[in-house]
């Protein structure tokens, strides 16, 4: 399975913007996501890349077993980096050209403050 920058953002500013710690059930709900298997790859994905952390409750009723979702100080900053539409749609032309849509996501972090830097005037 590739990795859906598009369905990161999604999770990522949905746990940001949640009251609380959210429940993995609860997330794929704000994002609308009808994909169960794409949904918990990329949860498992923000979580070994140290975006964010949960508690594995090792009860599956909630789907995945995930509570008590929050992003780390790392996955804050991107959230926040990435939460301005201007800049996501920026960086998505950026990266648009087919060898550059499975980037790693160091490389999405930097065109998304290139982005940021340039909004703000090359500072």
């Amino acid at each position: 399975m590739k990795r859906d920058m598009d369905l990161i953002r999604a999770i990522m500013l949905a746990i940001r913007d949640y009251d609380g710690r959210p429940s993995a059930s609860e997330v794929q709900a704000l994002v609308r996501s009808d994909d169960n298997g794409a949904f918990g790859y990329h949860i498992e994905l923000l979580i070994q890349g140290a975006m964010m952390t949960g508690v594995d409750t090792g009860v599956r009723k909630d789907r995945y077993g995930m509570a008590s979702l929050a992003l780390t100080w790392a996955g804050q900053d991107f959230a926040d980096n990435i939460a301005n539409d201007r800049v996501w749609s920026s960086a998505h032309q950026t990266l648009a050209d087919a060898e550059l849509k499975s980037a790693s996501f160091a490389v999405w972090s930097q065109v998304v403050v290139a982005e940021i830097t340039e909004l703000c005037g090359g500072a």
